[in-house]
């Protein structure tokens, strides 16, 4: 191997070795969550002592730790801010922290599958999070009205205690997956269709909705309904059988339907059990029409 002899070389050797080391060194405090917002993690602590200090949380969650480092956090590595927060299936019995409504980058919310209880808070959507585009909150204990706030793209609230209608501002809303499934929510679900409207995924399942379902129209996108064990009256409508519609998952059944059944290839993939019982649906893949 060749020495370097020249003093400058070496010196300028020396220098980009340094910038190298300092290079990674920022790559890696980046990487690990150096950049964390200092107002972001008042709110992530203040969230976890309203959690009750989950030992899930605490042996991590420590004003010592970069909060961008702790589990269930994401943080936008420019500014530092707080883009995530997952807790989820921590059984933690305890309302919506109010703390989350200071994490105003939030992009995803992920509480699923805890106990959480009371009334999902006002500002769980886009009004006071601006950027929230995810929220989950399925299979927790939360009861009463679906707040008008929560427009959010991506909507999970199955498995809760949820009563009443729906907001009348679910029908401006843009939605991109909506599960409402398994609650006790009641009344016109329709507003969630339309011709217009980018949603691909309305699972509604195992409520009390009643709408008249031929009146609809179905939207684009829409690759997954699920509609079963409700009191939707009236026809699938014929754009169930569009050439071009692929669906995923479809399921009319345990409702008040009636007519024949848009025949398409759905009506091959999907059994009876997807369509029974109704009033009077007919056509494959139940009996034929009289």
């Amino acid at each position: 191997m060749q020495l370097i002899t020249n003093p400058f070389c070496r010196d300028t050797a020396i220098l980009v070795g340094v910038a190298v080391v300092l290079v990674l060194a920022a790559a890696a405090a980046r990487a690990d969550g150096a950049l964390c917002d200092k107002s972001d993690k008042a709110a992530l602590l203040a969230i976890k002592s309203a959690l009750g200090n989950p030992p899930e949380l605490s042996a991590g969650w420590n004003s010592s730790v970069s909060c961008c480092a702790w589990s269930g956090i994401s943080c936008n590595t420019t500014t530092g801010r707080v883009t995530e927060l997952t807790v989820f299936a921590l059984n933690i019995s305890a309302p919506v922290p109010a703390a989350i409504a200071s994490l105003t980058a939030l992009q995803t919310l992920n509480l699923a599958y805890n106990r959480l209880y009371g009334r999902i808070p006002d500002f769980l959507g886009p009004r006071a999070l601006p950027d929230l585009t995810f929220l989950r909150l399925d299979g927790n204990r939360l009861h009463g009205a679906i707040p008008p706030t929560a427009t959010v793209y991506d909507l999970s609230l199955v498995g809760n205690n949820l009563t009443g209608p729906l907001p009348a501002a679910f029908a401006d809303a843009e939605f991109g997956d909506v599960d409402l499934a398994d609650n006790q929510l009641t009344g016109d679900a329709s507003m969630l269709f339309g011709a217009k409207k980018k949603v691909n995924a309305l699972r509604l399942s195992r409520n009390r909705f009643a709408f008249d379902l031929g009146r609809v129209d179905l939207p684009p996108a829409l690759d997954i309904l699920a509609i079963d064990h409700n009191m939707i009256y009236g026809t699938i409508p014929a754009a169930a059988a569009a050439a071009g519609r692929k669906w995923l998952a479809f399921d009319v059944s345990y409702n008040n339907l009636c007519g024949p059944i848009p025949q398409g290839r759905y009506t091959h993939r999907f059994g009876p059990k997807h369509f029974v019982p109704n009033k009077c649906l007919c056509g494959r893949p139940l009996a034929p029409c009289s």
